[in-house]
């Protein structure tokens, strides 16, 4: 089961099966992942290296604040979790 939502240009998903949360930047594009920590990832346009996404395993086993020393962007993290 997936929770869908829109923060401004932010939308975000989340796979209840699976605890992973997919967040998403502005329209759709080719990207590519790099691990900024263990089951953390951060997505890049292979077009431009923009950030274009964060994808976050086990998120509701995660320490929020931990979690956003790895992610160079900010992101309403409380917002997201008063709604899942």
């Amino acid at each position: 089961m997936f929770v869908q939502n829109l923060q401004g240009n932010i939308k975000y998903s989340y796979d209840y099966d699976h605890d992973v949360l997919y967040i998403y930047f502005g329209e759709p594009k080719v990207s590519y992942d790099d691990e900024a920590a263990p089951g953390v990832f951060i997505r890049f346009s292979e077009e431009d290296d923009v950030i274009t996404g964060v994808v976050i395993m086990d998120y509701k086993k995660r320490d929020v604040d931990a979690v956003t020393k790895h992610i160079p962007i900010h992101i309403n993290f409380h917002s997201i979790n008063e709604q899942l």
